[in-house]
This record gives C-alpha cells, sequence and structure tokens, in this order.
C-alpha cells in the first residue's frame, strides 16, 4: 500500500492530472447512470401500467334502464378473476345494489390503457416533471461539480506544498538569509523544480560565504601590509633622523652614508614588494584557467623534470612517487612515474606549473636536504602533495587553515622574500576547482597539498 501511495504521489504532473480527470469521469457516469435509471423507474411507476385494461360491463333492464360499471383490470399469466355484477335500482329509500339476476342482458366492453401524461394526479404530474428535470441536468451539474473537485484535489495533492515551499524560499533569500533547507520529497516535476530551486540555494550560499571570505580576507591583507609597512617606513624615517643629526653635527663618514642608503634602499625594495604583492593578488581575481587536454603522465613528468633540476641547483634531492587510485603521503623513495595512468586530462598546465612552483621554491628555502613529490589522479581531481624535511609550518599558520595567508605570517629574513606564494597559490586552485591544505608530516617536515579539478 505504501509503495502504491509512493508511486501515486510521484507521477508526473500530467499523468496524474489525466488520471484525476478520468478518474472524475467515470464516477460521473456512474452516479449519472445510477440517478438517471432511478428518475426513469420512479416515471415509469407514476405513468399506468400498459398491461393493464378498464372492463366496462353495462347491464341492460326492461324497463329501459341500464348500469355500466367499471374495472381496472391486470393482464398477466394469471387466471383473470371477474368481479360479482351488482345491478343498481333506484326506489324511495335511494339506490339500492342488488345482484343482478341471470336473466338481465349484459354487454361487456375492454379499454387498453396507455400510458399518458395527461391520466395522471397533479401530484403525479409535479413528480413526473421534476424527475424529468434532474434526468437532464444531473449529468451537467455532476460534470462541473466534478471538474471543480478534481481541480482542487489536484492543486491540494501536486501544487500547494511546493508552491508555497518555494514563496517561503524565495522570502528567505530576499531577506538575505540563505542558511536553510528546501525538502520536497517527490519524483514529479514540482520535486525537480524544488531540488533546482535547493541546488540554486546552496550555489547562493557557496558563493556568498565564499564572497564575504574574500572580503574579510581582503579587509586583512590591507590591515596586514598596513602594519608590514610601518617597519621600512620606520627604518626609512630613523635613518632619515639620523642623516639629519649627523648632518648638523658634521659628522658623517663616507662608510656611514654608504650602510644608510644601502638600509634605506632595502627598506624602500621591500616597500615595493610589498606593493607588487597586492597587485598580484589584484590580478588574480580576474584569472581564468585555460584548460586544454594534455596527458596527466606527461603534465607530471615534465612538472617533474623541471622541478628536479631547481632542487639540483639548490643542493636539494627530489623525491617523486605517483598514486593511480588515491593520494596518501608521499613515499620515502621515489616509485615508478608510469603507475600513474596515461589518460587525457582537461587542466591549464601554465598555472598548475605557476602553483607548483611557487610551493616548491618554499620547500626549497625551509627543506634540510629532501623534497617529497606525489601526484595522484582521483576521478575529476588532480591531486599533488609536496612534503619536505624541514621544521614545518608554524602552529598559528596552522590554526587558520582555510584562509589565505598574508606576508607578515609567512616573512623570512631572505632578501625579497615574504611569502606571498601561498597566498596566490591557493587562489589559484580555487580558480582551478581545487583547494590548497597545509599540515605537518607527524615525522616532521611541511606538507602542502593541491588539487585541481580536471574534468
Amino acid at each position: 500500500m505504501d509503495d502504491l501511495k509512493r508511486k501515486w504521489r510521484d507521477l508526473p504532473l500530467r499523468t496524474f492530472f489525466i488520471l484525476t480527470v478520468l478518474i472524475g469521469l467515470f464516477v460521473i457516469a456512474l452516479l449519472s447512470g445510477l440517478i438517471i435509471w432511478g428518475c426513469a423507474a420512479f416515471r415509469y411507476y407514476l405513468l399506468p401500467d400498459s398491461d393493464s385494461v378498464y372492463l366496462s360491463i353495462q347491464q341492460s333492464y326492461d324497463d329501459g334502464s341500464s348500469s355500466m360499471q367499471s374495472y381496472l383490470l391486470k393482464l398477466d399469466d394469471a387466471p383473470v378473476q371477474l368481479p360479482q355484477i351488482i345491478a343498481q335500482e333506484e326506489s324511495p329509500q335511494g339506490i339500492v345494489q342488488m345482484e343482478s339476476p341471470s336473466e338481465f342482458p349484459l354487454s361487456y366492453s375492454i379499454e387498453k390503457i396507455e400510458p399518458s401524461y395527461n391520466r395522471l394526479t397533479p401530484k403525479r404530474k409535479l413528480a413526473y416533471t421534476v424527475c424529468g428535470i434532474v434526468i437532464v441536468a444531473a449529468p451537467t451539474v455532476l460534470s462541473v461539480t466534478a471538474i471543480i473537485l478534481c481541480s482542487f484535489y489536484f492543486y491540494r495533492r501536486k501544487l500547494k506544498l511546493p508552491l508555497q515551499l518555494l514563496s517561503d524560499a524565495t522570502v528567505q533569500i530576499a531577506a538575505r538569509n540563505l542558511d536553510f533547507r528546501l525538502n520536497y520529497d517527490c519524483e514529479d516535476e514540482m520535486g525537480r523544480l524544488c531540488r533546482s530551486f535547493a541546488l540554486m540555494q546552496d550555489a547562493l550560499y557557496s558563493n556568498s560565504r565564499e564572497m564575504w571570505a574574500m572580503l574579510e580576507e581582503r579587509k586583512n591583507l590591507q590591515a596586514s601590509v598596513s602594519h608590514d609597512l610601518r617597519n621600512p617606513i620606520a627604518i626609512i624615517r630613523g635613518y632619515a633622523e639620523h642623516l639629519e643629526n649627523k648632518a648638523k653635527k658634521e659628522d658623517l663618514s663616507s662608510e656611514n652614508v654608504l650602510r644608510i642608503s644601502r638600509n634605506i634602499g632595502l627598506a624602500a625594495k621591500r616597500m615595493e614588494n610589498y606593493a607588487w604583492s597586492l597587485y598580484t593578488l589584484n590580478q588574480l581575481e580576474d584569472t581564468v584557467p585555460q584548460k586544454t587536454e594534455i596527458s596527466v603522465l606527461r603534465l607530471s613528468s615534465d612538472l617533474t623534470a623541471d622541478f628536479s633540476l631547481m632542487a639540483q641547483q639548490n643542493q636539494r634531492t627530489l623525491h617523486v612517487s605517483c598514486s593511480r587510485l588515491q593520494s596518501h603521503a608521499p613515499a620515502e623513495h621515489p616509485a615508478d612515474p608510469s603507475n600513474l595512468p596515461d589518460i587525457p586530462i582537461q587542466a591549464d598546465s601554465a598555472l598548475v606549473y605557476r602553483v607548483l612552483e611557487n610551493i616548491i621554491g618554499n620547500a626549497l628555502r625551509f627543506s634540510r636536504r629532501e623534497i617529497f613529490l606525489d601526484f595522484a589522479l582521483e576521478t575529476s581531481l588532480l591531486s599533488i602533495t609536496v612534503r619536505d624535511d624541514g621544521s614545518g609550518f608554524p602552529e598559528s599558520m596552522l590554526q587558520k587553515s582555510g584562509r589565505v595567508f598574508y606576508p607578515s605570517e609567512l616573512s623570512s629574513d631572505q632578501e625579497g622574500h615574504m611569502g606571498i606564494g601561498i597566498a596566490v597559490s591557493r587562489i589559484l586552485c580555487h580558480k582551478h576547482g581545487g583547494t590548497l591544505n597545509l599540515s605537518n608530516f607527524p615525522q616532521g617536515g611541511a606538507m602542502v597539498k593541491v588539487s585541481f579539478d580536471v574534468s
């Protein structure tokens, strides 16, 4: 029974409407037939029986007088019992009935009764007319009633709830409340419409969160850069005051001037790098991946060849491993790159290269001797994991996992390096439909896993 109810509820709108109308027509035809049959039977009952006759008996007397009596007889298979002949005679005391003597001659006449509306009494005529009106009007009244009932039933069963849910959801979205669920468990067109609306609401909710996160990150980035700019500005101001004081005392040597000018130049270069970092992040927001078809094996081989050369130039050893079905922590020893299936994927190789270049660059700076690179193809995602044998990420950075990291959090003592590569790489991964996750390897060292949508 539950399966039958489920199938009935999940019928398409057109099929549900047609079946509802057909059931309504069947009910109308059945009720109309019963009403017409009942009214016709009642009208037949009101009319005289066509199988009955009037028997008229006329008796003549010697004095020339006569008497006539009529009897209603029904003709059927049973023997007809003729009534007893009664004679009427006038006397001073009134009309006296007596049995007719057999010597008086009798004459008989039979009149067949035809059904006739004119023979009915006024009450029967009214009942007969009302039955005729009911016979004509019943199908029309029942049809109109059935159409109205079918419409209400169709609306209540198939349209009322989903329309109410969609209306409430629209009000919620208009009120900028996207954190709600639209649930309508039905497989008809309205169910698919509600699921499509729910997908749109989920997309709006996700985009809204990303937008707010982006705005928050932009706000924090500006605050971070403003904070970091204070150091080079303070250095330049300090050296300017120092030069001014020394100039007043005429106590300036060429060595001091050279040292101060060099330090001011370094501070100015740091400020220039900050400004360039902001420009780079702003430009990335307009980046659109240009996907082309490329073999995943060729892509991994090209990347491995370039990064192996970079590792050799920095006196580091690059170990490469490939996972066919699922990604895992990189192996301690290199694996055969042919383990990765040689199938075509859709990827922006330049974007992937830029992301890995930033990550490998950081690994080369912070590693001691070795770097591990692992490729994995997971359905429509290409995952690449980079691990080094350095000291790992600071705990403060890992606590902010999922956010863009800012220059002050990734700064180093190396000239011109502000750690902007992680921020750039995260944005590029998102542009390519993937993610970037930071963690520390249990045995030591930093580990970065990036993924790209290659469908």
